[in-house]
């Protein structure tokens, strides 16, 4: 299946024709793919010079993860999301907000790496947390014969001039030996944990490897369309041929990794469960593919909106905080709590304990001296946490 089929197949219908981008098709998603696509280039270039931008990409990542449990009907508190991220759960995580944090350390894992690689089938196996078919060869590990090893202990190449005698020789058989058996082990943990399967859940026959090779070769399609098309056009290309079982949430990742590379968002990652979440469309489902294009480029549109108020938000709590902490001592903890409020999505008072490392009562001091400027979002009387923007 094509990328322009996959682009106009709808569920449970046979595919049918090319999608079409004649004049009557391109006049009606011009006006929504150009606003979606200035709001992503204002966003990304306001970002990428921002000295709040690690606190914003931060709080996107969050409540991306959030959102994209709230497209499944799924509720999940950002302050829990945050807090099982700092391992500071204050109860027994639900399966919920495990599926959020797995989430949000996809797309950690999606903006550290090289798009490029990650776009490939090995990197989308990567990116999914699985591991190609076949032994690693990158590694010392991978290597046979333990030669690698031979290197790290020699760099220069010399050998053991000083040490002729048996014992480097039984210590670098006993060392390679321990290598050989490290690899093997490593290889059989990854047969095992590639067969343990359920056949209930997941469908023995299901060709992931050609599946995954027919949405890469549409790559070289989407690349026939402007950055913000293909995206879009890949990810519904994912979602209908699904490579990967039960991975459907990788399809908004691929697309954010593909403007990456295409050099429309450098400095971020689209957020389209976010957008999807501010838009809150109807429940009925769009019947044309054209419909549904022009729901993803507001919903994109909305996303960029969404962050962008973010940013201004945040700029201003930074003005904020910087004349709060204005004229204090050297030695107060006040501005490192401000740079803490925009660094991270929200704080509690174990957070600030750990992070500044003070006591939880220096910790409450701290956050009473800020008073009004800090917003209180859990609204309890127990475990509280506050958020600055």
């Amino acid at each position: 299946m094509s990328l322009k089929t996959a682009a106009a197949c709808i569920d449970n219908a046979p595919p049918p024709p090319a999608f079409d981008l004649g004049p009557q098709a391109l006049a009606e998603i011009i006006g929504p793919m150009s606003a979606a696509d200035d709001a992503l280039a204002r966003l990304d270039e306001r970002l990428r010079k921002s000295p709040v931008r690690g606190g914003v990409l931060a709080r996107l990542d969050a409540r991306e993860a959030c959102a994209a449990l709230w497209a499944e009907a799924e509720l999940v508190q950002l302050e829990d999301l945050v807090l099982h991220d700092a391992g500071m759960d204050v109860r027994s995580p639900s399966h919920e907000l495990v599926r959020a944090h797995s989430y949000l350390r996809l797309r950690r894992r999606a903006a550290e790496g090289d798009p490029k690689a990650l776009l490939r089938p090995e990197g989308i196996l990567r990116l999914a947390g699985r591991s190609a078919s076949g032994p690693a060869a990158d590694g010392p590990a991978g290597r046979a014969g333990g030669s690698g090893e031979a290197e790290d202990a020699d760099p220069d190449g010399r050998g053991f001039d000083g040490d002729r005698d048996g014992d480097s020789d039984e210590f670098a058989a006993e060392q390679a030996g321990a290598s050989a058996a490290a690899a093997a082990a490593q290889s059989l943990l990854l047969r095992l944990s590639a067969g343990a399967r359920d056949s209930l859940v997941y469908d023995e026959d299901w060709d992931e490897a050609g599946r995954l090779k027919a949405w890469s070769a549409g790559l070289t399609e989407a690349d026939a369309f402007p950055p913000l098309l293909g995206a879009l056009l890949l990810a519904r290309a994912w979602r209908h041929q699904q490579p990967l079982q039960r991975q459907g949430f990788l399809a908004p990742v691929l697309a954010a990794l593909y403007l990456r590379r295409r050099g429309r968002t450098v400095a971020h990652l689209l957020v389209f469960h976010l957008g999807l979440r501010r838009l809150k469309p109807a429940l009925r489902r769009l019947r044309t593919p054209l419909d549904d294009l022009q729901h993803s480029l507001a919903i994109v549109a909305a996303g960029a909106g969404e962050a962008l108020a973010l940013h201004d938000r945040l700029t201003l709590a930074r003005e904020l905080l910087a004349r709060k902490c204005k004229g204090k001592r050297g030695s107060s903890n006040l501005p490192a709590l401000a740079e803490l409020l925009l660094e991270a999505p929200l704080v509690s008072v174990p957070l600030i304990a750990q992070r500044l490392k003070i006591s939880p009562q220096a910790a409450q001091l701290l956050v009473a001296e800020l008073g009004s400027s800090l917003r209180e979002i859990t609204g309890r009387k127990r475990y509280r946490a506050w958020t600055i923007g």
